[in-house]
């Protein structure tokens, strides 16, 4: 295929050169009705770009999309990840079905389990005490939940997570295709993998039957750009296509299809010497990091460390703690005197997501921002969270999370023993620390309200400071 067209942005160019005038929507008028207060933030261009019409063409750039990453079939979603989670769930799932899920997932998987009434099999993570995060569960992890439960009818894992560690893909997708079910890979951060070898292989090269990716969070894509890629026959396309027209919007952006269509153009023609060149820049901000005393800056050592069998280098993950520092405060640190965003804030550590889009420059104030941490710190400016042993986390799975979730509620302030109503989700990663179905236990609740109180953000929390919590309201007293 000529990887060199971009049949969106062709139609919406197309569109402008013919002059033409829409008496349908959208109602702007591609730009002629906003205001300049609106245009001077968002830009007219956005609004001329605006083109319904161009969805037309999307067919054409799924193919081409499918024929760069080596997919089958690769589906364009404007509603984010999150839509292109539910689609794939709902189309191996439904009701009363098994499917073996990671519990290390994000908020939209279980938001899935909800809409589908599938029955969910937890796989636990591999915790790391030694760094306090989780890891992906391995593929021997995976073989013995399916020996325990063999009705499941579908696998479902996140690689690779916020910090950057991966699953054996490969491993894990020969273990499910043994049983003729089919893998499907959350690889929300990948969707750069497959145009350089030095990166994580791409789960859809790897065997994977699904593969949800996001093109905003580090690649080209506008926020909510993302791509269903299917590989082999386990999956139906139709009944996908099917299930997403069930959920997702009628009137999908011209500016998200085009941003997923130029990306593509652009990862197949520069791609490789992009990221050549960001991995160069990326590898000497570890170097200069590593060198900084009191910061302990995670590197592909961590291949190996219990089931991690591929690493990300474009995740930098800095811990603070033996500054007396959390990374929330570090975060609000960075914010405040550096005017720096960084991706997540833990109870150790700083996680910055870095791209090919981050210059030289950038990385340098990046780096100069460390190095003033190092030599002058800030005071502690709020209690360390109580992280308790992270097995402590694992909570029993009591109720199905569709039935929990509409089931008579009540808000109690002392949840233990409770059936939990909502997801409470730090965020980010998104990761619910409780969801709907599971019971309480004495150590989660510690946990959130000692992650509030030190700088946790929990935006669907029922109660926002976590004095109550939502509980079925028959459940266990």
């Amino acid at each position: 295929m000529d990887q060199r067209r971009t049949p969106v942005l062709d139609a919406i160019e197309q569109f402008r050169r013919n002059d033409q005038y829409s008496f349908a929507l959208p109602g702007h008028r591609f730009g002629l009705g906003i205001d300049d207060r609106t245009a001077s933030v968002l830009s007219r261009g956005a609004f001329e770009a605006d083109v319904i019409f161009a969805k037309s063409a999307v067919s054409e750039a799924e193919d081409l999309f499918a024929d760069a990453v080596g997919a089958k079939q690769a589906i364009f979603t404007t509603c984010g990840s999150s839509i292109s989670i539910h689609t794939a769930m709902l189309t191996v799932t439904g009701p009363g079905r098994k499917v073996l899920v990671d519990r290390n997932v994000h908020k939209s998987v279980v938001a899935s389990l909800i809409l589908a009434g599938a029955e969910p099999v937890w796989l636990r993570p591999r915790w790391d005490e030694e760094n306090q995060i989780a890891h992906p569960a391995s593929a021997d992890d995976v073989a013995a939940a399916l020996k325990r439960e063999p009705d499941v009818s579908a696998v479902l894992m996140i690689t690779p997570t916020e910090y950057g560690t991966g699953a054996d893909v490969r491993g894990i997708a020969r273990i499910c295709h043994k049983r003729g079910i089919p893998l499907l890979v959350d690889e929300a951060w990948g969707a750069h993998f497959p145009f350089h070898p030095d990166l994580p292989t791409a789960a859809i090269q790897a065997g994977a039957d699904i593969v949800i990716q996001s093109l905003h969070k580090a690649d080209g894509g506008l926020s909510q750009a993302s791509v269903i890629q299917l590989c082999g026959d386990r999956v139906n396309p139709v009944d996908l296509r099917l299930r997403l027209d069930l959920i997702t919007t009628t009137s999908p952006s011209a500016l998200l299809y085009g941003s997923i269509d130029g990306f593509r153009r652009r990862m197949v023609a520069d791609g490789r010497q992009l990221l050549d060149d960001a991995l160069q820049r990326v590898n000497h901000l570890r170097a200069r990091l590593s060198k900084l005393p009191s910061l302990a800056v995670m590197d592909e050592t961590i291949i190996g460390h219990d089931s991690v069998a591929e690493w990300d280098p474009m995740k930098l993950s800095v811990d603070v703690s033996a500054l007396g520092l959390t990374g929330y405060q570090v975060k609000d640190w960075m914010e405040q005197n550096h005017r720096l965003a960084v991706q997540l804030g833990d109870s150790r550590r700083v996680i910055c997501s870095l791209t090919y889009s981050d210059t030289a420059v950038a990385l340098d104030r990046l780096a100069v921002a460390f190095e003033q941490l190092v030599v002058n710190p800030p005071k502690p400016d709020r209690p360390a969270p109580d992280v308790p042993p992270l097995h402590e986390l694992d909570l029993d799975q009591v109720m199905n999370p569709r039935d929990a979730f509409f089931a008579e509620t009540e808000q109690v302030a002392d949840p233990v023993g409770r059936i939990a109503a909502e997801m409470i989700s730090p965020y980010p990663p998104g990761v619910p620390a409780i969801l709907p179905g599971e019971r309480f236990n004495e150590a989660v609740v510690r946990y959130l309200r000692a992650g509030l109180a030190a700088g946790m953000v929990i935006p669907d929390a029922a109660d926002p400071e976590l004095a109550t919590f939502r509980v079925v309201r028959d459940g266990p007293h």
